[in-house]
């Protein structure tokens, strides 16, 4: 094996020190590059993933928010729903109300003037006995005065019809 390294021209001590010293370079890179740049490596990726986390947590929170402000919203609009509806059925029951009192007022307007109406045909109806009983009298003085013939009474008569006429 030595005549071939020899024949290439490789000294095996010179390997041996290559090799040593590439063990010793491989130890202090270890020890004072890699390790830091490892550690700074992994830093990084730690940073990163809780970064990444920090965004997903935010993210859900965001989502359970909205699924939250869904909820209130719907919630509003079935209070607003109901609120109309409640307003509407209040708005309904009054207008029946008025219109309830309306008929009844004029019910008890349209009663008020049968009444009076009746009144007043009982007034004339005994301001007319009155003016005929008035009448009589007057018509039975004359009479009686005159102590008149069938003809005269027919007269008498006629004029008393003549003054009713007069009297509507």
């Amino acid at each position: 094996m030595a005549s071939i390294l020899e024949t290439l021209g490789i000294e095996p001590r010179l390997i041996l020190v290559t090799l040593v010293g590439f063990l010793i370079l491989l130890f202090v890179l270890s020890k004072y590059a890699f390790g830091p740049l490892v550690a700074t490596l992994q830093a990084r990726q730690d940073k990163i993933k809780g970064d990444l986390d920090d965004a997903q947590a935010r993210r859900d929170e965001m989502v359970a928010l909205q699924r939250d402000y869904e909820t209130r919203l719907a919630a509003i609009e079935d209070e607003a729903r109901d609120k109309i509806q409640s307003a509407v059925k209040e708005a309904q029951l009054a207008r029946d109300q008025i219109l309830h009192k309306a008929h009844d007022d004029a019910q008890a307007i349209v009663q008020r003037g049968q009444e009076e109406a009746i009144a007043e045909r009982a007034k004339l109806l005994v301001d007319s006995r009155n003016q005929i009983v008035d009448l009589a009298t007057l018509m039975a003085r004359q009479s009686a005065k005159e102590n008149l013939s069938v003809a005269g009474q027919a007269n008498l008569i006629d004029d008393a019809i003549a003054k009713i006429g007069a009297l509507n």
